[in-house]
């Protein structure tokens, strides 16, 4: 009984996942250099950790042509390494199709002198890009800090959902 239950269960699961890839558009590639200033918005220090509070503006060209904003954490971690989360809401044009989005972005760095790496993932869209979906990752040196442009590439693959 239990085998078949489980036999059910993995074939419903591969039939799920192929009926949501015969749905999807083909992937394409994405690929260019996000640019962006942070202003530290708070500061505050828990447990040896401090935390800073950010807001960003940005500039995107490549595969996202656009600007964008942002609200973010960075964290400086008690033993040395770096860690960030944000939220960017993007407007401007993807493949030729313009709207906004929503991307959740996550990264890290084991030191103040290293690059940062993470990852991006497409949250929502309006517009052309409502349909839109993707994800990859982002690496580079980043802002000297507050008040300077940085410097940051991505890449990944996005698709489109069929209309």
């Amino acid at each position: 009984m239990k085998k078949t239950c489980l036999t059910l269960i993995t074939v419903f699961m591969v039939l799920s996942m192929l009926s949501i890839a015969a749905h999807a558009g083909p992937p394409t590639t994405a690929e260019g250099l996000w640019q962006y200033k942070p202003t530290i918005v708070d500061v505050r220090v828990a447990g040896g950790n401090t935390f800073l509070s950010t807001t960003e503006e940005g500039i995107w060209t490549g595969t996202f042509e656009g600007d964008s904003t942002e609200d973010g954490t960075v964290v400086i971690h008690s033993l040395g390494f770096w860690s960030f989360n944000a939220i960017v809401s993007f407007q401007g044009e993807v493949n030729g199709k313009s709207g906004t989005l929503e991307m959740s972005v996550v990264g890290s760095r084991p030191d103040v002198f290293a690059d940062w790496q993470g990852k991006w993932v497409i949250l929502s869209g309006t517009g052309d890009l409502a349909t839109l979906h993707g994800q990859g990752t982002w690496w580079g040196p980043g802002s000297l800090g507050e008040g300077h442009w940085g410097d940051i590439y991505y890449s990944g693959n996005i698709h489109f959902d069929p209309e």
